[in-house]
């Protein structure tokens, strides 16, 4: 009999209109391949969108369950916002990303938090059964786990945090940073892209509620959450798949052309102001100014932004003085022959991207903060190894501490960041492939399957003398990683 997953995150990889229509995110590549032979895997989440009719609601729950292997967790409009967009992206999310000066918090929002974390509670509990593993992901349910293990303490219950964990200094900040923390802790398995996320988590669990840890796992009130480190990846195979696909060569030689006798800088992000966007176009004004000022006929950077939040004002702002700012740039140093920057506001097909990766001679990634950032290690995978180009990325970004053959640099450090540019440019052919097969290796170490792998095995082994063996090696690993000494058992 195959193992049950019940998978809960915040979307549905669903979008429900007229029609329902699979959709695309980080989340659901992630997961794509784990209900195979070994899994039975059932998506818990938000449809997206109010389903105020009860007949329509009834239909949307029978296709999700029969054509999507989905469970829908409905909401009102006014939970939504006050769940996602309120308490979620603008008292946590600002937080976790080290920005306290985006933060704002209204009371209301957290009753809408908790509601939803207890609706998503009472959804899970309907259908679990003894024996199934509840995967619960990121920052918008981080009460569930402690809900789930009151209510049914023989669940088996993992936790991945996404996103960075900051600083106590900085997640003090947060009214409700206890009960955040105290519903994590109900998890058995907490995960984390790096060591230094887990780290603070442990800080704060010890400055918050007074409870020391070991490097793998914390005791509370007669619960022992264990805590891993699990850096997410890429589906590298998929991309290998796409560049030997005539289509993908079609592509490549379609913006060579269109491109001719330039070479391309490459930044695709979410337009989110964690990317360091503005910053990133300062940067770019400095190396076009003092850097590179003969070579401006020669250069093109193209500016990939995928739509983020549109419906708030801190968003819709942000893409206003992003596309101000790069019209300024592009004022200043056009050329007859060349506009210094191209920026597209939307989505890409895939071919298009791989086909944009492949081209590029630089992949520039420097957000101000990052989980992990999996652009960066889209670049390197779509790479040609004979004739590969140079990475660029934020040393505050999760993936630096992988892809430490890239090219890394602070992106609050403007003249930093365009010698950096400077540096990628100039790189020899070899330097770029010694660079490249580094990074290559680490892809395929820890790519997406190893991933959830590692997570699974981890959540379902907990406590077994398998998982004591492991645990023991894990806790002495980390320990080499923060150069403390660990208790062997």
């Amino acid at each position: 009999m195959r193992q049950t997953i019940i998978n809960v995150s915040n979307r549905l990889p669903v979008t429900v209109g007229e029609q329902i229509k699979r959709s695309s995110g980080g989340l659901v590549a992630a997961l794509e391949g784990m209900g195979d032979e070994r899994f039975d895997l059932k998506w818990l989440g938000w449809p997206g969108g109010e389903v105020p009719d009860p007949a329509r609601r009834a239909e949307v729950e029978r296709t999700l369950e029969s054509e999507f292997g989905c469970v829908p967790v409905f909401l009102t409009r006014e939970e939504a916002d006050g769940h996602y967009e309120g308490f979620s992206n603008t008292s946590v999310w600002p937080l976790l990303h080290y920005l306290p000066t985006m933060f704002r918090y209204e009371t209301p929002w957290w009753d809408h938090y908790r509601n939803v974390n207890g609706k998503f509670a009472d959804k899970v509990l309907s259908i679990a059964r003894d024996g199934d593993l509840v995967w619960v992901h990121d920052y918008q349910l981080m009460l569930l786990p402690a809900m789930l293990k009151e209510a049914k303490p023989s669940l088996r219950i993992g936790f991945f945090l996404h996103t960075p964990f900051p600083s106590y200094e900085v997640f003090r900040c947060h009214p409700k940073r206890e009960e955040l923390v105290l519903g994590l802790l109900g998890a058995d398995q907490i995960g984390f892209h790096t060591f230094g996320y887990l780290r603070h988590f442990r800080s704060s669990v010890l400055r918050l509620l007074g409870v020391d840890s070991e490097v793998t796992r914390i005791r509370h009130h007669g619960h022992t959450a264990r805590l891993g480190v699990y850096p997410i990846g890429i589906n590298a195979p998929r991309f290998a798949e796409e560049l030997d696909k005539p289509e993908y060569r079609q592509k490549v030689e379609h913006f060579r052309d269109v491109y001719r006798g330039k070479r391309l800088i490459l930044s695709v992000e979410r337009l989110d102001y964690t990317k360091g966007l503005l910053r990133r176009l300062d940067a770019i004004d400095l190396f076009l100014s003092e850097r590179a000022p003969d070579e401006r006929d020669t250069i093109k950077f193209i500016f990939i932004s995928i739509p983020s939040r549109e419906g708030v004002d801190e968003y819709r702002v942000l893409r206003e003085d992003v596309e101000a700012r790069i019209g300024r740039l592009n004022g200043k140093y056009a050329t007859l022959n060349n506009s210094p920057i191209h920026f597209i506001h939307g989505s890409v097909t895939f071919t298009d991207l791989c086909a944009l990766y492949g081209s590029a001679a630089v992949g520039m990634v420097t957000p101000l903060v990052d989980g992990m950032n999996l652009v960066a290690k889209e670049y390197v995978a779509a790479q040609d190894p004979e004739q590969p180009g140079a990475l660029v990325l934020s040393n505050m970004a999760g993936a630096a501490q992988e892809l430490d053959a890239a090219v890394l640099v602070n992106p609050y450090d403007m003249d930093g960041v365009a010698e950096g540019i400077q540096h990628a440019l100039q790189m020899s052919l070899d330097e770029r492939r010694e660079r490249h097969a580094d990074m290559m290796r680490v892809l395929r170490r820890n790519d997406i399957t190893a991933w959830h792998e590692r997570f699974i095995e981890a959540l379902t082994s907990a406590g077994t003398a398998r998982s004591k063996r492991a645990e023991s090696q894990e806790r002495q690993r980390l320990a080499r990683v923060a150069g403390i000494a660990v208790r062997r058992d």
